[in-house]
């Protein structure tokens, strides 16, 4: 997401190959947007839940990634490379009240989302099951209710999302992020103190103490899927490899580093291989492999890679892919920007514009025949319009002024 209008990011010692990034200082870091308008395209596609050439490629079958994940340690990373210039340029008092301004639009933003859908409710000819309740992809029977039942009283709708207790599955994670950005000043103070180690100890502590506890501290609605307390991990030291990204990502590109890239190359390669073993493989047509016994599997699963509780196994994939993902874009810049540029980077610079719109046309497509054909090419259509359409709406900055990016 937005949270100034430039980043600010170090010298990248010059890369040995004409294709490569070109950084200059004062601008944007396009790697970046690219990497979070990548994430927006998953999140469109795997919040749309029908099966096309787009959901082949976003349903676990390059490992055990997701978008959240990427979400919120790609915030963390942005946040920490913005607000690291800025304390420098305006105090570090200043900083955080544009942090807890930023934290407060974001809350606002929550509760209209989550109102307005209620709203769309009480008109008998718009359907907003979809968002009003998850049903497990892999468990079409078990049905469960995200808002109050339709007897409920607005007293009761207009408390529950003020607690962030109600609202779209397909929007919780900005719920976490409220919670984020509004103890951002805190981490940026260690940061600002050269407290990295003391901060990055006590998020790895708060996880490993919440594997074991498993506390939802906030009683949001967005505990059951992203607990506070486990999530941080993901923001915080995205927050640390941000604010010290001359270190870090500039490790990542420098070429004398390339043990770290085959590293990183060999176990995503390597997870690759134990997703596309998933015997319960979703949106995927053909045979996947069977070289580990399913019950195997799910024993490797459920003690490494679930998502929720964050096992180790899938932050280290989270890792690894990004390492090559970065160094890829930084090394081979130009192709891969001409190719596929025009439409990411948009998306990523107005990253919560874009999640914001992706929920209403989830309710505007649910409402329409189409998902009904259950055809391979309607539904690949549909992901294809859903998201040129929000790309063409960023392009020309439809309701700019009214929705926050």
């Amino acid at each position: 997401m937005n949270t100034s209008s430039a980043f600010i990011t170090p010298h990248i010692l010059s890369a040995p190959s004409r294709l490569a990034y070109c950084h200059i200082d004062g601008s944007r870091d396009l790697r970046l947007d690219f990497l979070r308008g990548l994430i927006m395209l998953v999140v469109i596609t795997v919040h749309m839940e029908y099966f096309s050439l787009f959901s082949m490629i976003a349903w676990g079958r390059v490992g055990y990634v997701s978008s959240a994940e990427g979400f919120v340690a790609l915030s963390g990373i942005v946040l920490g490379i913005v607000y690291k210039k800025r304390i420098v340029r305006e105090g570090f008092k200043n900083s955080a009240f544009k942090l807890w301004k930023r934290a407060f639009q974001l809350y606002r933003v929550n509760i209209f989302v989550t109102l307005s859908i209620a709203l769309l409710g009480t008109l008998s000819f718009v359907n907003i099951f979809e968002v009003t309740h998850w049903v497990p992809i892999h468990a079409k029977d078990q049905v469960y209710p995200l808002y109050p039942p339709i007897s409920a009283s607005w007293t009761e709708i207009i408390q529950q999302a003020l607690l962030l207790r109600i609202g779209p599955h397909q929007f919780q994670v900005i719920g976490l992020y409220v919670g984020f950005i509004a103890i951002s000043p805190l981490l940026l103070f260690c940061l600002h103190r050269q407290k990295t180690l003391l901060l990055i100890a006590s998020s790895w502590s708060l996880f490993l103490i919440n594997q074991k506890l498993h506390l939802r501290i906030t009683g949001a609605q967005f505990e059951w899927g992203f607990p506070s307390l486990t999530w941080q991990l993901l923001f915080i030291n995205g927050m640390a490899i941000g604010y010290h990204n001359d270190k870090i990502l500039g490790y990542i590109v420098e070429p004398k580093n390339k043990a770290l890239i085959v590293f990183a190359g060999l176990a995503s390669l390597s997870f690759l291989f134990i997703s596309l073993n998933n015997p319960n493989a979703i949106f995927w047509p053909w045979q996947t492999f069977s070289y580990i016994d399913p019950t195997y599997h799910h024993q490797i699963y459920l003690a490494w890679f679930q998502k929720t509780t964050l096992g180790l196994g899938r932050i280290v994939n989270n890792v690894a892919i990004f390492i090559v993902l970065y160094y890829t874009l930084n090394r081979y810049w130009l192709p891969i920007n001409k190719f596929l540029g025009w439409l990411l980077i948009p998306l990523g610079q107005a990253s919560l514009y874009v999640f914001i719109l992706h929920v209403y046309f989830i309710i505007l497509v649910s409402n329409t025949s189409l998902g009904e054909y259950n055809s391979f090419l309607v539904n690949t259509a549909i992901h294809a319009s859903t998201i040129l359409l929000i790309w063409i709406m960023v392009k020309y900055k439809v309701f700019f002024q009214i929705i926050p990016r």
